[in-house]
């Protein structure tokens, strides 16, 4: 055989071999995170603070679900079992990692689960964590938190209650829609747009399938008028029902 044959059988080899104990490598540092992880969630209902205190950095900063961020110190803090009456655990699910040097980042799903006095509740939340190894120990760095938006059950309202949102709406001269009724089903179209249905929150707050966040209200406003609001994160824009 060729040397330069050679060569090249043992590069590509050695390129194999090196990318097999990368790959290897990186499944036993996910394995280690995992375990982690999981057990920082189990911590969570009974408010154990110490496997927390071990695998959070001095320095770690958390941003939580509602936007506030902590220190350490302050995040430990607002730790406590669940009250009276109150149960429940958390899986780690779909985690997802990026591996660059002796730093980590997951993302994954806690997929809760919480009894209220008997009654269910479930709930996911987001979250991207930081780790950093240092000596062969993992310390997270930096964590952020958001739940995941649901939609609510629909529930019926009358046809009468529909029928009274009915019509051509505006925002401006060049934003029209309109919202019709069709059998018992609430549809918004705007301009050249494909009909959309709408399905009761409440008797006057409606969804869409595809948007967990935003909501259509209809109101009426002081001197009688039908109002649409999108409401999206606390923020409206007012459509007036025009005749």
């Amino acid at each position: 055989m060729p040397h330069n044959r050679r060569l090249l059988i043992a590069t590509a080899f050695l390129s194999s071999s090196l990318c097999c104990l990368a790959q290897t490598d990186s499944a036993t540092k996910a394995k280690q995170i995992l375990r982690i992880e999981q057990s920082l969630a189990d911590a969570i209902a009974p408010g154990d603070t110490s496997i927390w205190n071990k695998y959070l950095d001095p320095k770690c900063y958390t941003i939580t679900e509602d936007g506030t961020g902590y220190f350490k110190k302050e995040f430990l803090a607002t730790f406590g079992p669940l009250p009276k009456g109150f149960s429940g655990y958390i899986k780690v699910t779909h985690p997802v990692f990026s591996f660059i040097g002796n730093t980590a980042v997951i993302h994954y799903v806690a997929d809760e689960y919480e009894q209220v006095f008997g009654q269910k509740l479930h709930t996911t939340y987001g979250i991207a964590n930081t780790w950093v190894q240092n000596g062969g120990s993992w310390k997270m760095i930096g964590s952020q938190v958001f739940e995941i938006p649901q939609l609510p059950p629909a529930i019926k309202a009358t046809t009468q209650i529909l029928r009274s949102y009915t019509g051509s709406y505006q925002m401006n001269d060049n934003n029209t829609c309109t919202i019709s009724l069709i059998n018992d089903t609430l549809f918004l179209q705007k301009k050249t747009g494909s009909p959309v249905a709408l399905f009761a929150e409440t008797e006057n707050v409606f969804f869409r399938q595809a948007d967990t966040r935003g909501r259509k209200i209809f109101v009426k406003n002081d001197t009688g008028e039908m109002l649409m609001l999108e409401r999206r994160n606390g923020n409206d824009l007012v459509w007036k029902r025009i005749k």
